[in-house]
């Protein structure tokens, strides 16, 4: 009798063992499928204002590396990416020459695909600076443009019809030091024929958890992009 209850007591312990070892995957395994990271947002999520598909409807001139009137209604049946920035920013610099770089290699031969950087300091950023940004990164201006503008009317186009947040001088000057005098938006956001935004993907913000994340987000954005062009 007291060795069955022996037998009873020890299979009880291990049961109670297994199944706290089943508990503990389960709820890893839940914690890991709930976190979710900021790159692999609905870009939506990240504002209340945007609650569909995001269409530019109004219509902007501003002015490429070339010196030459480009359009935003010019990129209508165009798949294009699209990425704020400005000439002396050290963060852009860093996104601009690593992940726009990769994706400027990877579709610079897709006749329907562009890629579009807008200053967020027009003020400082004419088109000798474009035209040195972009030769720097050995940058065509028939793929790859690199505008400015009205400051006024640019800064607004992206705050009202873009729906960016306003560009914030940092007051801190360590900060400013290490990321720029500009707050400004570091994602990426991918545009449609139909100039209506699919998506963001934040890779500056990747880069800071890590090479595995990065490689994975920069690998969502370029599947993003292949996705879009195959939509007619």
């Amino acid at each position: 009798m007291n060795e069955m209850n022996d037998k009873s007591k020890i299979f009880l312990i291990y049961s109670v063992v297994a199944l706290s070892c089943v508990l503990i995957l389960v709820t890893t395994f839940y914690i890991r499928s709930q976190r979710v990271l900021p790159e692999q947002k609905p870009y939506y999520s990240e504002d209340s204002r945007f609650d569909s598909l995001l269409t530019l409807e109004k219509d902007l001139v501003l002015k490429n590396q070339d010196g030459e009137e480009v359009k935003i209604s010019e990129l209508k049946g165009k798949v294009w990416a699209f990425a704020q920035f400005y000439a002396t920013c050290p963060m852009c610099a860093k996104r601009n020459s690593q992940g726009l770089k990769a994706l400027y290699e990877k579709f610079k031969d897709v006749p329907d695909f562009r890629l579009v950087c807008i200053t967020v300091n027009p003020e400082e950023d004419g088109v000798e600076q474009m035209k040195s940004y972009a030769e720097a990164l050995e940058a065509d201006s028939s793929n790859w443009l690199f505008l400015t503008g009205d400051a006024e009317s640019l800064k607004d186009y992206m705050v009202s019809e873009m729906k960016y947040d306003p560009i914030k001088k940092r007051s801190d000057p360590e900060e400013a030091a290490a990321k720029g005098a500009l707050a400004h938006n570091m994602s990426i956001a991918v545009y449609n024929r139909d100039l209506s935004m699919v998506g963001r993907k934040d890779l500056s913000a990747a880069r800071a958890d890590g090479d595995k994340v990065y490689q994975e987000v920069e690998k969502s954005l370029h599947q993003m992009i292949d996705v879009v062009l195959k939509q007619k």
